[in-house]
């Protein structure tokens, strides 16, 4: 149909394991090396697996064409057998003669051995191949590896080749195939081709189809790769469908248009086109655009308020100054209205006193006595608060009821006027340097007039509160009681901490004293692994971290 169309002998992807077609990429050429190995002397089992439509069978198929003439081979397609029926499959493949009916395990284990032998006496050597290995019971894979146990002094006399999908290794890896799995003398792992082979491929397959012209151009080549993941039995379907509709709408060169169309026509709605709307990259781009969009009206409205309360601030500024000025006219006011009315008590007083003997002192009138005790409460004040309280004051007193408030506030100003000195710390006081930590002082609190019984107990009880904290930090950085072994430790803890083995514990109290763990001797402060820490060595355990995380371990334990 499209064969003459794009002037070709014969469909290039059929998906056929014709080893014609057999692209020998470096992974393929690498795998059928390791198959050729098994051919050596040396026999035994060779494991080849890859991924479903990585070329494994064509692989095959390719060795079986190319095999020395010395060599008989059985190849098996449906290893779905048990023993019995793949012992009279392997004698069906070998031609070995046997009787149909009444055929045991014995009878055709007997038959194969004899025929080992005949071939080994005519310098033949046994190739036994199975495709689709991943199908093979348990049993009968036990059953492969007694056939192999007939051998020479320098060779076995059948040599096994299987092939499979990855599950095959996971089968091999089982407890009761361990002896088959130990008798594997070559393995390997065949990927998917890369984008540069995914080009040599195309062209090769359209080469052996007498097609020497670029029929798919760079785009198509990069959907396909992007498609099918470099695996040639979805690049065959693929290829295929690609040239029928390049053919159908009369293109002459397969573009990356033609192969997404294709992809959905052969592959299923997995690969249906989408709008550029939904694709992933716009839908990115479009949650891209909208956080920018979202971080720029943040920044500006982030700048927008920082000048608003910049603003605010400085309308306050001005406002405070304002009220300044207007309480230091007030206050003025106030000191010249007091000095005017001094003046008058004074100009009174001397008038009095020419009426009045000498040596006689007359009452201060009630303005001056106002005058002198606020000018003396203000003194105080500002010495209270110019001057840090650095002990309690004798006879100072404590406002601790209500109902006695104004008779407090009187016995608090006679005490500020009787106890100033006591309050303000001396010269030398001030000169002596202050202990950081005051927390361990012995506070002896007595009783004073006028402080209630319920301040002294409040003092009493936060000096003890202060006492019990400081002992309980001391004791707490010396004790190891709090720490949690490795078991009860957060899963990820004990998931990173690699397996330990204590086996031997020696302890010193001078810090000197070693542990074994992982046949090596280890000191305090060494690292075990590249984050698990020796902390210390106590007589019956070991305290490690791991990335800061403390837990102890017992003495000559171990952990998996």
């Amino acid at each position: 149909m499209y064969t003459s169309y794009f002037g070709l002998e014969e469909k290039p992807f059929s998906i056929a394991p014709n080893p014609d077609y057999l692209f020998m990429s470096d992974r393929h050429r690498e795998a059928l090396n390791h198959l050729t190995y098994g051919l050596g002397d040396t026999g035994g089992f060779v494991l080849l697996t890859g991924e479903v439509g990585t070329g494994k069978t064509t692989l095959s198929r390719h060795l079986m064409e190319n095999l020395p003439e010395n060599t008989q081979a059985a190849f098996i397609l449906n290893p779905t057998l048990s023993s019995q029926e793949l012992l009279a499959t392997l004698c069906d493949e070998l031609k070995i003669r046997y009787r149909k009916t009444g055929a045991t395990l014995k009878t055709l284990t007997d038959k194969i051995q004899q025929k080992l032998l005949k071939n080994h006496s005519d310098d033949t050597n046994t190739l036994l191949i199975i495709d689709e290995a991943q199908h093979l019971q348990p049993e009968v894979l036990e059953q492969l590896r007694l056939l192999t146990n007939l051998e020479t002094n320098t060779k076995k006399l059948l040599q096994v080749i299987l092939i499979g999908q990855p599950e095959l290794q996971q089968l091999l890896q089982r407890r009761d195939l361990r002896q088959l799995a130990q008798r594997i003398t070559a393995r390997y792992h065949l990927l998917p081709l890369n984008k540069q082979e995914v080009e040599q491929y195309l062209k090769h397959r359209l080469s052996v189809a007498k097609c020497f012209r670029n029929i798919f151009d760079k785009s198509a080549v990069n959907a396909i790769h992007k498609t099918c993941k470099g695996i040639p039995r979805l690049m065959n379907l693929l290829a295929e469908r690609s040239l029928i509709n390049a053919y159908n709408s009369n293109n002459a060169v397969v573009n990356r248009k033609i192969v997404l169309q294709a992809a959905y026509d052969a592959l299923g709605d997995e690969f249906q086109v989408k709008p550029w709307w939904q694709n992933t990259w716009a839908k990115v781009g479009a949650l891209v655009t909208t956080l920018s969009l979202v971080l720029a009206v943040g920044v500006w409205w982030g700048t927008y308020q920082a000048y608003n309360i910049g603003a605010d601030a400085k309308v306050s500024r001005v406002a405070i100054n304002q009220v300044d000025t207007i309480a230091e006219q007030e206050q003025l006011a106030v000191q010249e209205e007091t000095a005017v009315v001094a003046e008058k008590s004074v100009q009174a007083g001397s008038d009095t006193s020419n009426d009045t003997s000498s040596g006689t002192n007359l009452p201060i009138s009630a303005v001056d006595k106002t005058i002198q005790a606020k000018v003396i409460e203000a003194n105080v004040e500002n010495d209270l608060m110019a001057t840090p309280l650095v002990k309690v004051a004798k006879n100072s007193t404590v406002i601790t009821d209500d109902k006695d408030e104004a008779k407090n506030q009187d016995i608090a100003s006679e005490s500020r006027l009787a106890d100033s000195k006591i309050i303000a710390p001396t010269t030398a006081e001030r000169s002596e340097p202050k202990p950081k930590n005051v927390t361990g002082e012995n506070f002896v609190v007595k009783a004073e007039a006028g402080v209630s019984d319920a301040l002294l107990a409040s003092f009493q009880s936060a000096i003890e509160q202060t006492k019990q904290s400081e002992n309980a930090r001391e004791n707490v950085a010396t004790d190891t009681s709090e720490l949690l072994p490795l078991t009860q430790m957060p899963t990820w803890v004990q998931d990173g901490v690699p397996s330990l083995a204590f086996e031997m514990h020696l302890y010193a109290s001078d810090g000197k004293g070693w542990i074994r763990v992982n046949g090596r001797d280890r000191y305090e402060g060494d690292y075990i692994s590249r984050e698990l820490l020796l902390n210390e060595i106590l007589p019956q355990q070991v305290i490690l971290s791991f990335r800061g995380e403390k837990f102890t371990m017992s003495a000559l334990s171990s952990w998996n």
